[in-house]
């Protein structure tokens, strides 16, 4: 009994030494609580914008727009076709509904008259919400205004050129969180050369410390490069996902995306003494990053607190920049904004890590 009470504090001491095992076992779960928690149990609604072109001034036109700006996720805002869609290709509105004209006379003759909703398919999970409130919705005017069987109908129409599925739109964001994996991790062997003097060693050698780290970057890139080109081959031939965009723009995202997320992970290398002092801050900072940046949750679930943070990302603009070249998708900000962000990120970074990092 002795010795087996001598085991399990001996096993109690050596978890409680890896700073890693103590990390994911305690300070992990939590951090997931915490971002599901922000994101899921605040007491705010989540509204959306919607367009609306009403063309039929008739009591049974008036009386949709009316239904319509009632719903309470709704934030109604009147105009005309053009300017309301491109609103919504410009990722201002969530969707646009256009009540067409001479209801009544198409009731009075039993006709059925469709009310069409342009949404934007690549934001999966507000489209099915904002669907499916509409097809409710139209329901229940149907029964309220022409008490016959279903004359009033909803018609779907897609801003999308093509008809993209789920997994089009997933495509991009695995793609952004592999490179911001390669660009953290990748730091990792660094570190543990520091720490295990290897660097202190090649310090006495007539190789520049330059070309250690360009090596490095190097690497990091072309490991870059290699993992899209398996995961977009996999994509393609295994689930049918194309990209619709412009393939030498996508490949210089591909590096500068890369690049600002190595500067990241060695500014966070600079400061970390040892592997188990730096894993604790890259999980710390990537496992967040993933479920606030739209990669997995739309943004506009998000509380409106969180915005700031959100904004704050680089994996934002890295999975929104993806998703505009390869999939065509309504943007969260410019392309050209999200190049600057990422670049002002790679720069800012590289010269923090440069100036605090150390050899030894």
């Amino acid at each position: 009994m002795r010795a087996f009470r001598k085991l399990i504090v001996a096993n109690f001491k050596q978890f409680f030494r890896d700073k890693t095992a103590v990390f994911f076992t305690f300070a992990f779960p939590l951090i997931f609580i915490g971002i599901f928690g922000l994101v899921f149990s605040g007491g705010e609604t989540v509204n959306y914008q919607i367009g609306l072109v009403n063309y039929d001034n008739s009591v049974y036109g008036q009386g949709i727009s009316q239904v319509l700006e009632e719903i309470p996720i709704f934030e109604m805002s009147a105009g005309e076709l053009n300017d309301r869609l491109t609103e919504l290709e410009d990722g201002d509105l969530s969707a646009v509904v256009v009540i067409p004209a001479e209801i009544e006379a198409h009731i009075a003759a039993g006709e059925a008259i469709a009310i069409t909703v342009y949404h934007d398919p690549s934001k999966t999970t507000s489209a099915q919400i904002i669907l499916s409130v509409l097809r409710q919705t139209v329901s229940e005017i149907n029964q309220q205004l022409t008490q016959q069987p279903i004359l009033l109908t909803l018609t779907e129409e897609s801003i999308m050129s093509q008809n993209l599925r789920f997994i089009d739109f997933f495509v991009p964001g695995i793609l952004a969180m592999s490179i911001m994996m390669t660009g953290f991790f990748g730091v990792v062997p660094l570190v543990e050369w520091r720490e295990k003097k290897v660097l202190k060693r090649l310090g006495v050698t007539p190789l520049h410390r330059s070309t250690v780290v360009l090596s490095q970057v190097i690497f990091r890139l072309v490991l870059t490069v290699l993992q899209a080109a398996i995961l977009l081959g996999i994509a393609y031939f295994a689930f049918d996902v194309q990209v619709i965009g412009n393939w030498l723009l996508l490949f210089g995202l591909l590096l500068l995306g890369t690049l600002s997320f190595v500067s990241i992970g060695y500014l966070v290398a600079s400061r970390a003494r040892t592997v188990e002092g730096a894993m604790p801050i890259i999980n710390l900072i990537t496992f967040p990053m993933m479920f606030l940046s739209g990669i997995f949750f739309p943004v506009e679930i998000m509380p409106d607190f969180l915005r700031p943070v959100i904004e704050a990302l680089p994996l934002t603009y890295l999975g929104d920049a993806f998703r505009q070249i390869m999939v065509g998708a309504p943007p969260l900000h410019s392309l050209t904004t999200d190049i600057v962000v990422l670049s002002g990120w790679l720069i800012v970074c590289m010269a923090l890590a440069i100036k605090f990092f150390r050899w030894e």
